[in-house]
């Protein structure tokens, strides 16, 4: 009796804890996403135009990429309550900084300090997930953290967005720090001491080796850099076709309830039909770009183009990360890195050239722009059948012969064969953010 009570006692605990991370994890997201939703008010009141201050989030994503792997190397022994403690104060202290930011300076170095450490978060969340539960629910743990993720881009800028029009864009960061502090007080109550991992250098590099790997994350970049051409300046867009800015919040909230049932769609396809549905909403979603560029102004019409949009980016997350992941089953850290690379760049280069767009040819011609590199990465899809994007599901690739491939085996930069590595565990994989198997992105995690 005394041993059931126990082990009743532990899985409470890890659900609480695995409550813990998954906000953690959307805090987290929210913070980087966040000024997309509220734009104009945070150059209104940072005395910028909207461009200069759609660049808090590129440069807030280009830190990412600079800095993840090599702070994530040098924590990486740190006892990991410790680290993520260290983490949540710095995600407090940088979006109290930026809600009191007398300047656009000032709010630079905010988003510069919550970027330093963005990376190393999601290299601590589905480790620590994986410690909180019995080793046989381990993948449904990091699907939980996962899962933070695609809530925050559904529901953290629409939320968000929301609460800064009632309060203010400052006041939405001060509730973003104060979810940031929440975590912070309960992480010592609610998550135990785990010690960290011996220290990994990752060569994502030598991944591109493996054939079909460069395919896929090229169309991801494309793919997401249309998404982010235009979802980076969404707020003046929705302004532009006659939504109002009280009318933004639900405008948003509306594209992320559409993402619900694309994240839906997506876990019932990516086992089944995983080319196919990645074909259908990469595709969809240019068609989607294209429509909203030829409706002009037309709000209702334009509005039921956004939610179909939120529909479709929902789901192509999983489909494309799966798809990297199909490609090298045996080098799944690697090619998690490359996806979470080439995700940021998109965020970045997305705002850089939304913000060109805005400037020069204005905010009408934003969602044309947005299709273009969407429509080619979808083309690269349609030419990429063997191994970027084959037929096959994740689990039968996992299991392929390594002579399938046709090319001789591809080396990391200290001469280790990286088709002969066994898959990661979740310590070895904590660096990048990927403690699951390749299952796990789908969701479906045993």
């Amino acid at each position: 009796m005394k041993d059931l009570v126990e082990i009743t006692s532990s899985l409470r605990s890890g659900r609480a804890g695995l409550a813990l991370l998954f906000l953690a994890g959307f805090m987290s997201i929210t913070t980087e996403t966040l000024p997309m939703g509220l734009l104009p008010q945070v150059a209104g009141g940072l005395g910028v135009s909207e461009s200069r201050a759609g660049l808090l989030v590129a440069l807030y994503a280009f830190v990412i990429m600079v800095v993840t792997l090599p702070i994530t190397t040098r924590t990486a022994h740190w006892p990991q309550r410790r680290l993520l403690l260290v983490i949540t104060a710095v995600f407090v202290l940088s979006n109290l900084l930026l809600a009191a930011a007398p300047s656009y300076a000032v709010a630079v170095v905010a988003r510069l300090i919550a970027a330093s450490t963005h990376g190393v978060l999601w290299s601590v969340l589905p480790v620590y997930a994986t410690r909180l539960v019995p080793p046989e629910r381990a993948g449904r743990a990091v699907a939980v953290v996962f899962a933070s993720n695609s809530a925050a881009l559904a529901f953290g800028v629409p939320l968000g967005t929301t609460v800064g029009n009632a309060l203010g864009w400052r006041g939405a960061f001060v509730l973003l720090a104060a979810v940031a502090a929440l975590a912070l007080v309960a992480a010592p109550l609610l998550l135990p001491e785990a010690s960290g991992s011996p220290t990994t250098r990752v060569r994502a590099l030598a991944a591109f080796e493996l054939p079909g790997v460069l395919t896929v994350t090229v169309a991801t970049t494309l793919v997401m850099l249309g998404h982010f051409i235009l979802y980076s300046y969404v707020s003046p867009y929705l302004r532009h076709i006659g939504v109002s800015s009280a009318a933004a919040g639900p405008a948003l909230l509306a594209f992320g309830l559409a993402g619900v049932v694309g994240v839906w769609t997506t876990g019932v396809l990516v086992d089944r039909r995983p080319r196919g549905a990645t074909l259908l909403f990469a595709g969809a979603m240019a068609l989607a770009f294209a429509a909203l560029a030829a409706t002009g102004r037309a709000t209702s019409v334009s509005l039921v183009l956004i939610a179909v949009w939120g529909l479709l980016f929902a789901g192509l997350p999983t489909l494309l990360q799966s798809a990297a992941l199909t490609a090298a089953p045996q080098a799944r850290a690697a090619v998690s890195a490359l996806y979470v690379i080439s995700v940021n760049f998109s965020i970045g280069a997305g705002s850089i050239a939304g913000g060109q767009v805005l400037d020069r040819l204005g905010v009408a011609s934003l969602p044309l722009f947005a299709a273009v590199p969407a429509a080619a990465g979808w083309f690269i899809i349609v030419g990429a059948r063997r191994h970027a994007f084959p037929r096959r599901p994740i689990a039968s690739a996992g299991s392929r012969p390594e002579q399938d491939s046709g090319a001789s085996t591809p080396r990391d930069a200290g001469g280790a064969s990286l088709t002969a590595r066994p898959p990661a565990d979740a310590d070895q994989a904590g660096d990048l953010g990927l403690s699951c198997p390749e299952q796990a992105t789908a969701g479906s995690c045993d």
